[in-house]
């Protein structure tokens, strides 16, 4: 697998608008997964990996085969993505009503538990919102996306202690929002 990707990437690099197709078609989906996380708004995320592609198209030459492709995929597609961010000035506000209005109409019981689950990954990306960015990245890439500590640091360009302390931060924080949302929820029923 690792050659077949050495490969396309010697081939885009030599100008192979074929091969170039190819590894979009097989890495823009992932991408998408990642930009939609970080900027939590589609059409924006469709923006990030346009631009993620174009400049992975006019930076192939950098690329070292050392690293594996994802990871310097990802950290294209993070970096455009907190571009992105910056540019809308979005304020992080959580909507506390409509996290607590979806969680109003969980059944965990029923037989639709999946899509509840999906639900609740939701919530949790709507709460991760509200987290300052570096803590949304660390938490997005490694509790998200499940990425592992190590690429995690790859792709942010973290030490390790400030990808421990930024994760242990934002779960900290996920889990107090969560914990005052579901005790919310349980003086309603």
């Amino acid at each position: 697998m690792q050659q077949d990707i050495v490969n396309i990437i010697e081939e885009v690099k030599s100008g192979n608008k074929m091969a170039f197709k190819h590894l979009v078609e097989e890495h823009q989906q992932y991408a998408f997964n990642v930009a939609f996380r970080v900027v939590c708004n589609e059409e924006d995320a469709k923006d990030v990996v346009q631009d993620c592609f174009i400049k992975i198209w006019k930076n192939i030459n950098s690329f070292n085969a050392k690293l594996k492709f994802t990871t310097w995929m990802y950290k294209i597609v993070i970096n455009s993505a907190i571009d992105k961010l910056r540019s809308g000035k979005r304020a992080n506000m959580i909507n506390i009503d409509n996290v607590s209005e979806k969680l109003c109409h969980l059944d965990l019981n029923g037989p639709d538990v999946q899509i509840e689950n999906q639900e609740i990954g939701n919530i949790i990306s709507l709460i991760s919102d509200g987290l300052p960015e570096k803590q949304k990245l660390v938490f997005v890439l490694r509790d998200i996306q499940g990425f592992d500590s190590v690429e995690v640091q790859n792709i942010l360009d973290m030490h390790e202690t400030s990808v421990k302390s930024n994760l242990y931060n934002a779960r900290q924080f996920v889990r107090k929002k969560l914990s005052k949302l579901l005790a919310c929820e349980r003086r309603l029923i």
